[in-house]
């Protein structure tokens, strides 16, 4: 098996793995049926999981130093995105407008 073969392999295999972790969860709890109060507790997780990711990513901490800083170029990138999220209410908008704003920072600076 050549490297680029056992690459193709090694990718298609972890998109499986990453299909399978996302699918299965979501096929297993469609059969149940959940309380009223679960439900309403699970609809808080995507904006808590968005949330610790945006945080995440604006804060950081120095390799050999103490405290944290802001991540610039994300909180320039933030602002628009958030504007955009209101404005649009529509998470695939707010997503790829995000994108591009980041991309053009990037470029640009």
């Amino acid at each position: 098996m050549t490297i680029s073969t056992y690459m193709f392999i090694l990718i298609l295999l972890c998109g499986v793995v990453t299909l399978i972790i996302r699918i299965v969860p979501f096929m297993l709890i469609s059969k149940v049926h959940l309380p009223d109060k679960v439900v309403q507790w699970l609809s808080f997780i995507p904006i808590t999981l968005f949330t610790a990711l945006v945080i995440d990513s604006i804060i950081q901490q120095p390799m050999h130093g103490h405290g944290y800083t802001l991540n610039m170029p994300y909180v320039i990138a933030l602002v628009p995105t958030l504007l955009l999220a209101i404005i649009s209410r529509s998470l695939t908008i707010t997503i790829v407008g995000g994108i591009v704003v980041m991309a053009l920072l990037r470029f640009f600076f």
